[in-house]
């Protein structure tokens, strides 16, 4: 019975460094429409871990001997895709029931984004980003919703710098966001149980469960 006490408090011991140990994140991330370059270095405790990704760059041959029977399993692809488009694809009605309760709950989403938030202890942060969508009116909802969220970020920074160029004339990407932060994953916990079991949440949850169970 004694190591069983034993193994139990140690279980409990490892689970509340788990949760209440902060962990320390450095990170330097290149975008753009060819790829994403990321170096990444965790630190935990006397713990670290660093990861790198590069894009890849990696292209399939086409040679003459094959184009006809690639363009014989294109097609078949494409009609393939096509049926499974025509049979998953929901009414419009549906998909426009789904977006409105969806935008219900933009309220308790915003405040679980805002809670998650203050919960990162941002060191220091810089973020240059040049985008384009192929609607000039998504690129200029998206600019309004960058320029929110820089605001939040700003007041939990110590040091934040930041640039975004709208492109509306054509798609663009470029990024650059490099930056280090602190976090401990048991503060997560609190805001995410409140949105999870928000009245609101709850509902709309059940109501997207359920209509998916209906329509399959």
């Amino acid at each position: 019975m004694f190591f069983l006490y034993v193994i139990v408090l140690i279980i409990l011991f490892l689970l509340a460094l788990i949760l209440l140990a902060p962990i320390a994140v450095a990170f330097d991330v290149n975008g753009g429409l060819s790829g994403v370059r990321s170096n990444v270095s965790l630190k935990w405790m006397f713990l670290s871990y660093s990861f790198s990704g590069q894009p890849d760059s990696k292209e399939v041959p086409v040679t003459n001997g094959t184009t006809s029977t690639e363009e014989g399993t294109t097609k078949e692809n494409t009609t393939k895709e096509n049926t499974t488009k025509e049979d998953t694809d929901l009414p419009p009605k549906n998909t426009y029931e789904m977006a409105r309760k969806g935008y219900a709950i933009k309220g308790q989403f915003l405040h679980l984004m805002k809670g998650l938030l203050f919960q990162l202890h941002i060191r220091d942060l810089v973020f240059d980003l040049t985008y384009g969508l192929s609607d000039p009116a998504d690129t200029g909802m998206l600019c309004g919703y960058l320029h929110t969220l820089a605001s939040i970020v700003r007041g939990r920074a110590r040091s934040f710098s930041y640039s975004l160029y709208p492109v509306f004339m054509e798609e663009a990407f470029d990024m650059h966001l490099s930056g280090s932060i602190r976090f401990r994953i048991g503060s997560f916990i609190p805001p995410l149980l409140m949105f999870i079991f928000n009245v609101k949440v709850l509902k709309t949850g059940w109501w997207f469960a359920k209509n998916r169970y209906s329509s399959s």
